[in-house]
């Protein structure tokens, strides 16, 4: 209950401690008869009373109760729950939604202790009469309301009120006091402070009033966040866990903090990737799911556009992931498997990977770039395989090149010096070895798909007039 206080250290602590103790070793031991430990609990409740509570307060603390005897039902509550353990006393502390107090002996005597009521009221083993008297006080001090007492009646309402099977645990009582500090902060617009003394309250006490509370004022700020340091991730994902999903926020609205994340200047790629590893935290997966994908676009935007093949490839592999008819990842893809073709030796090796690309990414197949790009490697291959007179895999690339060109509308976008060296290498073969009708037919077949290109021309008018 003293962290509360700043001040509060060690030494003034145990100071604080041997004050109360001190008092507690004065009182008489436990009675064995039930009037006499009833008014043994009166004695030790007046004399508690009596030495340190001075002044009600609302917006009181612990160790206020030790300085000046400031006490509200919370930090009263605290300290007779404190005395009572020392004592071997039992208890159950009462919560309602405006009020704590103590029940002593709640399975036997039932002794109500309330330290806010003044008078007579404040120990009670009641009667019917003096519980009207307790009810009409409470409802006076406008803590509970006439309406809800009339609907139960005053003894059913005392009753539950009470009496009744719920109780908090002694721990409820430290969050209270923090619940306490966060709406006094509230009220004077300290929301950081609010917000902080509320988080501290969660630990300890689970009244359903904190979260909405919380996410009121965090919705507020939000938007005051520029999103370039960790806090502000946290921050956004705190709210992100308290909030209700899609009722109090939409994907848009993350959409929004997403944007200021991403385009901020202070923010680097190593700073974002970080990012990703906290909203990948997200238990809801529509939110998670939608944050990891803008991100990972980003990213892949940012890595594609440097010319960082390899990091754009593995970010969009994470948006496929996510979500695989994503066309922005698609696009990504498609350009870094083709731009990686470019830049290669158009070599067997590079027509495996391209193989591969297509069976793990099958929408490649549906980009006119796929068909060019096979062209260009099966005319390679072919070209240095009739170099290394290794005639069968000439042809047989040739001859995958042919069905190719055939078959799609792709001649015009064929690297026409490749056609006229491809078929010229593959003529002069057979010329040479003066088969001049099949070099004839490989020339003429290489006019059809270049039919201006001089070397063919001439070579395909010698073989003919070799035939």
């Amino acid at each position: 209950m003293f962290a509360i206080d700043s001040l509060a250290n060690n030494n003034l602590v145990l100071k604080y401690q041997d004050r109360i103790n001190t008092l507690l070793k004065t009182f008489p031991e436990k009675e064995n008869k039930e009037k006499k430990e009833q008014k043994r609990i009166k004695f030790i409740y007046d004399e508690i009373h009596s030495a340190f509570f001075n002044k009600y307060k609302l917006d009181s603390y612990f160790n206020d109760l030790f300085e000046d005897g400031t006490y509200n039902c919370v930090t009263a509550s605290a300290l007779y729950a404190y005395a009572f353990d020392e004592l071997q006393i039992p208890y159950h502390i009462k919560e309602t939604p405006t009020h704590v107090f103590i029940i002593a002996y709640p399975e036997t005597y039932k002794i109500y202790l309330e330290t806010t009521v003044p008078g007579e009221y404040g120990f009670i083993v009641p009667k019917e009469s003096e519980i009207i008297k307790v009810i009409d006080e409470l409802i006076s001090y406008k803590l509970i309301t006439k309406e809800e007492v009339l609907k139960k009646g005053y003894m059913k309402f005392y009753e539950d009120l009470y009496y009744g099977h719920e109780f908090v645990n002694k721990n409820a009582l430290v969050g209270m006091q923090y619940y306490n500090r966060g709406l006094s902060y509230l009220d004077i617009e300290d929301y950081d402070k609010a917000i902080n003394n509320l988080r501290k309250s969660k630990i300890f006490f689970s009244s359903p009033l904190i979260k909405p509370i919380i996410k009121t004022i965090m919705f507020d700020k939000i938007n005051e966040l520029e999103f370039n340091s960790f806090e502000d991730i946290d921050y956004l994902l705190e709210l992100i866990a308290i909030a209700n999903y899609p009722e109090d926020y939409s994907l848009k609205n993350l959409e929004s903090s997403l944007f200021k994340l991403v385009n901020h200047d202070d923010n680097t790629n190593e700073f974002i990737e970080a990012s990703v590893e906290k909203f990948n935290t997200i238990k809801e997966d529509d939110v998670r799911n939608t944050a990891l994908e803008f991100l990972y676009e980003y990213l892949a935007k940012q890595a594609g556009t440097d010319e960082n093949l390899d990091d754009a490839l593995k970010y969009s592999d994470k948006i496929i992931n996510l979500n695989p008819n994503s066309k922005i990842a698609q696009k990504i893809i498609e350009y870094v498997c083709f731009k990686k073709i470019a830049l290669s030796t158009l070599n067997k090796a590079t027509l495996n990977e391209l193989e591969n690309n297509v069976d793990k990414y099958p929408f490649i197949k549906s980009n006119n770039r796929y068909h060019i790009a096979l062209a260009h490697l099966y005319g390679n291959i072919s070209l240095d395989s009739f170099g290394d007179k290794d005639i069968e895999s000439a042809h047989l690339y040739l001859k995958k090149l042919e069905d190719l060109l055939d078959n799609n509308d792709i001649t015009n976008e064929i690297s026409k010096k490749l056609i006229s060296n491809l078929y010229t290498k593959a003529g002069n073969y057979y010329y040479y070895k003066e088969q001049h009708k099949s070099a004839f037919t490989i020339y003429s077949k290489g006019l059809s798909y270049a039919p201006n290109d001089h070397e063919l021309n001439k070579r395909a008018k010698w073989s003919k007039e070799e035939l």
